[in-house]
């Protein structure tokens, strides 16, 4: 993480680069149907920026569509949902927004599970 005295961290060219890595499960039966998928995913980070700012990423994930009455819109409903420590939770408990002040260099902001519903192959 940042040592206490990051804020006077000073880089030339500040930088985020944020990867979403996910893998998908599937079981599938004989017959070609899909008895059970998920997707399992991690957001994975680096950040060279300099002093201390927050950084805010939004998700469109269910409780945001509903709460802005977009219900019909493609959503998805995000389970076993871990952030790293810097994440704001009250903030993501209340508005869906993941706030954070980044540690510097590469960690994992998140990691999440979905239950998908895939067509049968």
């Amino acid at each position: 993480g940042r040592p206490s005295s990051s804020c006077s961290l000073k880089y030339t060219k500040n930088e985020v680069f944020l990867d979403v890595i996910e893998s998908v499960n599937l079981l599938a039966g004989a017959s070609g149907n899909v008895l059970r998928s998920e997707i399992v995913g991690a957001i994975k980070m680096r950040v060279y920026l300099s002093g201390m700012p927050e950084l805010r990423l939004g998700l469109n994930d269910k409780v945001l569509f509903e709460s802005t009455g977009r219900g019909k819109s493609k959503s998805v409903e995000l389970e076993d949902v871990k952030f790293h420590q810097c994440v704001r939770l009250s903030r993501f408990d209340n508005d869906r927004t993941i706030s954070f002040i980044p540690p510097d260099g590469e960690f994992e902001l998140m990691s999440y599970r979905l239950t998908t519903h895939v067509r049968s192959i």
